[in-house]
């Protein structure tokens, strides 16, 4: 007989088509007991009941269970290895080669606080070496609650608390207690709806083509069982350039049948260069 949990998930499956087998059981098991406690349901049993009576709460927990947590300059070490290290090389690979841009995507981008962090970074960049190159930045997620909050570049002092004060004077705005990205920086970034297990595609259908320098993907992979990580690994690799770079999160890294197929350019932080691997 199926427990209650099972039962849950089932309905957001048929509701919402929710593909929970992707998932780690134990982390959308917590987000369950999370909705039970938010909506005064007290028990899995109850909350069922509930999850099949009022028809926005299926919805209301697929955003739940897509929710991850950020801020701005997340993991200080990360960032500054791509200020020292990704960001010069990849510019240089850019000015070698001829492109016309540098292209870039934010995988999971949640409320937009990497992509902006990362696009400051770049904008600083250009404007003490005085280059002139295109930026071509995508970011996705599959929560629209959270891509509509990226659109909108609105946050609270918490998620500058890894910020350089620096960048919080040059790059926000407060007004009414909020701080606001400022134009030059949310223009860099286009927003739009992505799914990590779409089939069909290895990179936002806005990009067209693929072919990045850069795949930021950070504290995304640990929400997913092996058998799916390696197929988002492998979307990553299909959608890099030669020698693209990919950066993980701290506690990830990419899955063992693609170990070969990336560099990791320091030991200090998850970031890996992608490798032409021939078996």
């Amino acid at each position: 007989m199926k427990d209650s949990y099972s039962k849950i998930l089932e309905v957001v499956s048929n509701e919402e088509y929710f593909d929970y087998s992707a998932y780690h059981l134990s982390m959308l098991k917590r987000r369950i007991d999370n909705r039970i406690i938010k909506t005064c349901t007290s028990t899995p049993e109850k909350y069922l009941k509930y999850l099949k009576t009022d028809k926005e709460e299926p919805k209301k927990l697929v955003n739940y269970f897509m929710i991850n947590v950020s801020h701005f300059f997340r993991d200080t070490m990360s960032f500054e290895l791509i200020r020292k290290i990704v960001i010069p090389k990849i510019v240089s690979q850019a000015i070698k080669s001829k492109q016309q841009s540098i292209r870039i995507w934010s995988a999971g981008c949640a409320r937009g606080e990497e992509p902006y962090s990362v696009a400051i970074l770049f904008k600083e960049y250009f404007e003490k070496e005085k280059i002139n190159l295109k930026i071509d930045f995508f970011a996705t997620d599959i929560d629209e609650t959270a891509l509509t909050s990226a659109e909108q570049g609105e946050y609270t002092l918490k998620s500058l608390n890894e910020t350089k004060i620096k960048h919080v004077e040059k790059y926000f705005k407060k007004i009414n207690g909020k701080y606001i990205i400022c134009p030059s920086i949310k223009s860099m970034v286009h927003f739009s709806h992505y799914n990590l297990l779409d089939t069909n595609s290895y990179a936002p259908t806005e990009s067209i083509f693929g072919n990045f320098d850069l795949v930021l993907c950070r504290n995304v992979l640990i929400y997913f069982n092996q058998s799916h990580q390696q197929r988002i690994i492998q979307k990553f690799y299909k959608a890099l350039t030669p020698n693209g770079i990919l950066c993980l999160g701290e506690s990830e890294t990419p899955v063992s049948n693609f170990r070969n197929h990336f560099y990791q350019i320091s030991n200090f932080s998850k970031i890996y260069e992608k490798t032409i691997y021939e078996s």
